[in-house]
Protein backbone atom coordinates (compact mmCIF):
# COMPACT_ATOMS: atom_id res chain seq x y z
CA UNK A 1 0.00 0.00 0.00
CA UNK A 2 2.73 2.78 0.80
CA UNK A 3 4.44 1.76 -2.76
CA UNK A 4 0.88 2.05 -4.69
CA UNK A 5 0.32 5.53 -2.04
CA UNK A 6 3.67 7.31 -3.81
CA UNK A 7 3.27 6.39 -6.75
CA UNK A 8 1.62 8.71 -9.94
CA UNK A 9 -1.42 8.15 -11.35
CA UNK A 10 -3.23 10.09 -14.30
CA UNK A 11 -6.65 11.15 -15.25
CA UNK A 12 -8.51 10.72 -18.45
CA UNK A 13 -7.45 14.50 -19.21
CA UNK A 14 -3.78 13.62 -18.93
CA UNK A 15 -3.39 15.33 -15.49
CA UNK A 16 -1.09 13.22 -13.71
CA UNK A 17 -0.63 13.73 -9.48
CA UNK A 18 2.62 12.73 -8.55
CA UNK A 19 1.54 10.41 -5.73
CA UNK A 20 -1.56 9.92 -4.05
CA UNK A 21 -1.52 12.54 -1.06
CA UNK A 22 -4.58 14.67 -0.79
CA UNK A 23 -4.44 17.48 1.04
CA UNK A 24 -8.26 17.72 2.36
CA UNK A 25 -10.14 21.25 1.92
CA UNK A 26 -10.90 23.22 4.52
CA UNK A 27 -12.08 26.46 5.59
CA UNK A 28 -8.66 29.07 6.36
CA UNK A 29 -10.83 31.65 8.25
CA UNK A 30 -7.94 34.19 6.57
CA UNK A 31 -9.90 35.68 3.45
CA UNK A 32 -10.15 39.72 3.89
CA UNK A 33 -13.46 41.38 5.34
CA UNK A 34 -14.63 41.93 1.89
CA UNK A 35 -14.56 38.63 0.57
CA UNK A 36 -10.79 38.99 -1.31
CA UNK A 37 -8.39 36.38 -0.95
CA UNK A 38 -5.47 37.90 1.42
CA UNK A 39 -1.83 37.25 1.81
CA UNK A 40 -2.47 35.19 5.15
CA UNK A 41 -4.24 32.43 2.89
CA UNK A 42 -1.19 32.90 -0.39
CA UNK A 43 1.24 32.17 2.64
CA UNK A 44 -0.84 29.24 4.14
CA UNK A 45 -0.56 27.31 0.87
CA UNK A 46 3.33 28.13 -0.36
CA UNK A 47 4.96 25.96 2.40
CA UNK A 48 6.40 22.92 0.93
CA UNK A 49 4.79 20.07 3.10
CA UNK A 50 1.35 21.42 2.46
CA UNK A 51 2.35 22.05 -1.65
CA UNK A 52 3.84 18.67 -1.81
CA UNK A 53 0.64 16.80 -2.09
CA UNK A 54 -1.97 17.09 -4.42
CA UNK A 55 -3.52 20.13 -3.06
CA UNK A 56 -7.46 20.78 -3.02
CA UNK A 57 -8.56 24.22 -1.65
CA UNK A 58 -12.01 25.52 -0.27
CA UNK A 59 -13.40 28.55 -1.51
CA UNK A 60 -17.58 29.31 -1.94
CA UNK A 61 -18.97 30.80 -4.85
CA UNK A 62 -21.89 31.91 -6.05
CA UNK A 63 -24.40 34.63 -6.81
CA UNK A 64 -24.02 37.02 -5.95
CA UNK A 65 -22.64 35.55 -2.30
CA UNK A 66 -23.10 32.26 -0.53
CA UNK A 67 -20.98 32.12 1.79
CA UNK A 68 -20.92 29.10 4.62
CA UNK A 69 -18.79 31.51 6.74
CA UNK A 70 -17.28 34.64 7.46
CA UNK A 71 -13.58 35.37 6.15
CA UNK A 72 -13.97 32.97 3.30
CA UNK A 73 -12.93 34.01 -0.14
CA UNK A 74 -15.86 34.12 -3.00
CA UNK A 75 -13.88 33.84 -6.26
CA UNK A 76 -16.76 34.62 -7.96
CA UNK A 77 -16.09 38.83 -7.70
CA UNK A 78 -14.49 40.16 -10.43
CA UNK A 79 -12.13 41.58 -7.66
CA UNK A 80 -10.74 38.56 -6.37
CA UNK A 81 -9.68 37.05 -10.00
CA UNK A 82 -6.14 38.57 -9.61
CA UNK A 83 -5.14 36.93 -6.33
CA UNK A 84 -7.12 34.19 -7.46
CA UNK A 85 -4.43 33.37 -9.78
CA UNK A 86 -1.88 33.66 -7.16
CA UNK A 87 -3.53 31.20 -5.36
CA UNK A 88 -3.56 29.13 -7.50
CA UNK A 89 0.58 29.52 -8.10
CA UNK A 90 0.77 29.69 -4.41
CA UNK A 91 -0.95 26.26 -4.21
CA UNK A 92 1.19 24.65 -7.08
CA UNK A 93 4.21 26.30 -5.92
CA UNK A 94 5.97 23.06 -4.33
CA UNK A 95 5.42 20.87 -8.41
CA UNK A 96 1.79 19.71 -7.24
CA UNK A 97 -1.47 20.13 -9.57
CA UNK A 98 -4.27 22.26 -7.43
CA UNK A 99 -7.99 21.55 -7.16
CA UNK A 100 -10.21 24.33 -6.29
CA UNK A 101 -13.51 23.63 -4.26
CA UNK A 102 -16.52 25.49 -4.97
CA UNK A 103 -20.16 24.98 -3.67
CA UNK A 104 -23.03 27.31 -2.96
CA UNK A 105 -24.15 26.93 0.98
CA UNK A 106 -28.40 26.95 0.11
CA UNK A 107 -29.67 26.94 3.54
CA UNK A 108 -26.76 26.67 5.53
CA UNK A 109 -25.64 30.20 4.28
CA UNK A 110 -24.68 32.99 6.49
CA UNK A 111 -27.41 35.87 6.62
CA UNK A 112 -25.83 38.38 7.00
CA UNK A 113 -23.16 37.81 4.44
CA UNK A 114 -26.32 37.26 1.35
CA UNK A 115 -28.31 39.90 -0.43
CA UNK A 116 -31.28 41.06 2.29
CA UNK A 117 -30.05 38.31 4.44
CA UNK A 118 -31.91 35.74 2.14
CA UNK A 119 -31.24 32.06 2.21
CA UNK A 120 -32.33 30.01 -0.67
CA UNK A 121 -32.63 26.54 -0.90
CA UNK A 122 -34.69 23.35 -2.94
CA UNK A 123 -37.96 24.58 -0.75
CA UNK A 124 -39.08 27.09 1.60
CA UNK A 125 -38.25 25.02 5.02
CA UNK A 126 -36.87 26.19 8.35
CA UNK A 127 -32.78 26.68 8.03
CA UNK A 128 -31.07 24.47 10.55
CA UNK A 129 -29.61 25.68 13.36
CA UNK A 130 -25.84 25.85 13.15
CA UNK A 131 -22.55 28.68 14.06
CA UNK A 132 -23.95 31.15 12.68
CA UNK A 133 -27.66 30.73 12.08
CA UNK A 134 -30.17 30.78 14.83
CA UNK A 135 -32.74 28.05 13.26
CA UNK A 136 -35.76 30.39 13.60
CA UNK A 137 -35.18 31.92 9.74
CA UNK A 138 -36.86 30.07 6.60
CA UNK A 139 -35.39 29.17 3.15
CA UNK A 140 -36.73 30.48 -0.11
CA UNK A 141 -37.58 28.24 -2.59
CA UNK A 142 -35.45 28.83 -5.56
CA UNK A 143 -37.65 29.49 -8.84
CA UNK A 144 -37.02 27.34 -11.94
CA UNK A 145 -35.14 30.90 -13.29
CA UNK A 146 -33.05 31.20 -10.47
CA UNK A 147 -32.04 27.41 -10.43
CA UNK A 148 -31.01 27.65 -14.45
CA UNK A 149 -28.88 30.82 -13.01
CA UNK A 150 -27.21 29.22 -10.37
CA UNK A 151 -26.05 26.20 -12.46
CA UNK A 152 -24.23 28.79 -14.99
CA UNK A 153 -22.96 30.27 -11.84
CA UNK A 154 -20.93 26.76 -11.25
CA UNK A 155 -19.82 27.10 -14.46
CA UNK A 156 -18.40 30.37 -14.40
CA UNK A 157 -16.67 29.92 -11.50
CA UNK A 158 -14.96 26.73 -12.64
CA UNK A 159 -14.41 29.02 -15.95
CA UNK A 160 -12.60 31.50 -13.37
CA UNK A 161 -10.79 29.05 -11.35
CA UNK A 162 -9.12 27.16 -14.67
CA UNK A 163 -8.27 30.50 -16.01
CA UNK A 164 -6.71 31.29 -13.07
CA UNK A 165 -4.51 28.37 -13.04
CA UNK A 166 -6.24 25.47 -10.96
CA UNK A 167 -5.93 22.41 -12.50
CA UNK A 168 -9.41 21.30 -11.82
CA UNK A 169 -12.55 21.65 -9.59
CA UNK A 170 -14.35 19.87 -6.95
CA UNK A 171 -18.40 20.35 -6.60
CA UNK A 172 -18.82 19.81 -2.35
CA UNK A 173 -22.23 17.80 -1.88
CA UNK A 174 -22.59 17.85 1.42
CA UNK A 175 -22.97 19.11 4.55
CA UNK A 176 -26.33 20.53 3.89
CA UNK A 177 -25.08 22.76 1.15
CA UNK A 178 -27.41 23.20 -1.81
CA UNK A 179 -26.29 20.63 -3.87
CA UNK A 180 -27.36 18.51 -0.87
CA UNK A 181 -30.13 20.13 -0.24
CA UNK A 182 -32.22 19.39 -3.67
CA UNK A 183 -30.44 15.29 -3.47
CA UNK A 184 -32.10 15.43 0.52
CA UNK A 185 -36.39 14.06 0.47
CA UNK A 186 -36.56 16.10 3.66
CA UNK A 187 -35.40 19.82 2.12
CA UNK A 188 -36.38 18.87 -0.74
CA UNK A 189 -39.97 19.03 -1.08
CA UNK A 190 -40.58 20.30 -4.69
CA UNK A 191 -43.39 19.02 -7.14
CA UNK A 192 -41.85 20.21 -9.96
CA UNK A 193 -39.22 18.80 -12.38
CA UNK A 194 -36.45 19.42 -9.87
CA UNK A 195 -38.13 17.59 -7.17
CA UNK A 196 -39.91 14.39 -5.96
CA UNK A 197 -38.62 10.78 -7.23
CA UNK A 198 -34.90 10.35 -6.42
CA UNK A 199 -34.43 11.12 -10.03
CA UNK A 200 -35.70 13.91 -10.20
CA UNK A 201 -33.70 15.40 -7.14
CA UNK A 202 -30.76 14.10 -8.51
CA UNK A 203 -31.58 16.43 -11.76
CA UNK A 204 -29.83 19.85 -10.19
CA UNK A 205 -26.60 18.15 -9.36
CA UNK A 206 -26.03 16.25 -12.44
CA UNK A 207 -26.99 19.81 -14.37
CA UNK A 208 -24.41 21.26 -12.56
CA UNK A 209 -21.71 18.71 -13.12
CA UNK A 210 -22.18 18.84 -16.96
CA UNK A 211 -22.32 22.19 -16.95
CA UNK A 212 -18.89 22.60 -15.32
CA UNK A 213 -17.28 19.51 -17.18
CA UNK A 214 -15.15 20.92 -20.56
Amino acid sequence: MTDTLFQPFAFANGLTPRNRVVMAPMTTWSANPDGTISEQELAYYRPAYRAWAWCSRVAPMCSPAASASPMNSRPMTTASSPALRKLAQAAKSGGAPAVLQIFHAGNKAVPSLIPKGELVSASSLAAPKGPFNDGKLASRALSHEEILAVIRDFGEATRRAIEAGFDGVELHGAHGFLIQNFLSPLFNQRTDSWGGSLESRMRFPLEVVREVRP
